[in-house]
């Protein structure tokens, strides 16, 4: 009875786990009937016995696969610690039920080990790895590693449970198994959350670097507006002074030097939409520091509908991905080519830099994919927006699209 009951329980799990985990590839109806399928094979195919086992397993990661979109590291990650949480809980009941005579107690073991383990997936793991896998786009190795070392060894110790060669000392050593799997699992969590906060961290630093930036702007414009009222009235009298002398040739070439001093004054100007503006400043400044050419072409209008936050993250990491790209680059003479501008109702930023000859794609892979990238990608689909980047013949090149 007990068996009936478990397996009825755990076919449930399997199903929800697949439809919850992951973002479904196909609408609920097929999904439903995809899963409604599996689980009548698994009621005829028992999980009792390790080849049975693994045949369950093998069939569940193939459709788990097939019927979820989304990377497969990360897909692989979820399903084995599903499996490794599901194989901790089984053994426990197994252990439990070998030391209760009565089928109620049985039943009521099995519904309670269903429900904390549907607890600690749904309301701990799960959440804990949606707030921070989008941060982290490299390192899933050493996680997919720890996490399948205990699956295997979890059951090995499962599988004698079934058959129920298991003593004292090996319940023991389940039991410490177990709790060891668990205070990973806390550990690889803490590590993945000091990576987002190192992510949240660097955003902040932008957008300080670029308040900071907007703050020296305004007092260098305040100092240039105090300074040119009090050259105003130089410049008044020498003018007043060859106009009553009849120089209208030298009124002329004065007026130019001025015209062009005051266009060198205004070079710092580069859009009409604040924020942009002085993102562009500081990064004009930062790469003609380091002696890279960049040449600036923005036309971003001051209403875009992207909120200022957002245009901080996407521009200012793209630019800052460019000056490192530029730097590490190691040529003679690296430059940087930025473009802003409105097109067919979309904001479309585009960069160009200088990067390393060996660097060749048409679309970046998932190891090149730092904290700055990701959170391009990720702000830019916020905004319904699309980013291409790629790499060929010592230019790094991408392009964002979004609504405006």
């Amino acid at each position: 009875m007990q068996h009936i009951v478990f397996l009825t329980l755990t076919i449930l799990s399997h199903i929800c786990a697949s439809l919850f985990f992951a973002k479904p590839r196909f609408n609920k109806i097929i999904t439903a009937v995809i899963w409604l399928l599996y689980s009548s094979v698994f009621f005829v195919l028992s999980p009792e016995g390790y080849i049975n086992y693994f045949i369950s397993v093998a069939l569940h990661l193939t459709l788990f696969f097939v019927t979820t979109t989304g990377r497969a590291v990360e897909k692989g990650f979820l399903f084995f610690s599903y499996a490794t949480t599901y194989t901790c809980f089984s053994t426990l009941f197994n252990m439990l039920v070998q030391v209760v005579d009565s089928m109620t107690v049985k039943v009521i073991l099995a519904f309670v080990c269903m429900a904390v383990m549907q607890f600690v997936l749904y309301r701990l793991l799960l959440p804990s790895f949606q707030k921070v896998a989008k941060y982290i786009r490299e390192g899933w190795g050493k996680f997919y590693a720890v996490v399948l070392s205990f699956w295997v060894l979890i059951i090995g110790q499962f599988l004698f449970t079934w058959m129920e060669l298991i003593n004292g000392v090996d319940k023991i050593l389940c039991l410490i198994t177990i709790v060891a799997f668990c205070f990973t699992y806390i550990a690889i969590f803490n590590s993945m959350k000091n990576i987002v906060e190192l992510s949240r961290e660097k955003q902040k630093s932008l957008h300080t670097e670029l308040l900071q930036a907007q703050v020296d702007a305004q007092a260098m414009e305040t100092e240039q507006v105090r300074q040119n009222r009090h050259d105003m009235r130089h410049h008044y009298q020498e003018l007043l002074s060859m106009a009553l002398e009849g120089k209208t040739e030298k009124i002329i070439e004065y007026l130019k030097i001025q015209s062009k001093s005051i266009e060198a004054m205004n070079t710092g100007h580069f859009c009409e939409h604040e924020t942009i503006n002085n993102i562009l400043k500081v990064f004009h400044q930062k790469a003609t520091s380091q002696n890279i050419t960049i040449d600036i072409r923005a036309a971003a209008k001051p209403d875009i509908s992207v909120p200022s936050p957002a245009l901080v993250t996407i521009v200012a990491n793209i630019l800052e991905n460019a000056l490192h790209g530029a730097v590490e680059s190691k040529a003679k003479s690296p430059n940087i080519t930025v473009s802003i501008k409105h097109k067919s109702g979309h904001l479309v930023i585009s960069c160009e830099n200088t990067c390393s000859q060996s660097l060749k794609f048409e679309e970046m892979p998932e190891y090149l994919q730092g904290i700055g990238i990701h959170s391009v990608i990720s702000t830019a689909e916020k905004y319904n927006g699309s980013c291409r980047f790629s790499a060929s013949d010592g230019v790094f090149s991408c392009t964002i699209i979004m609504d405006e």
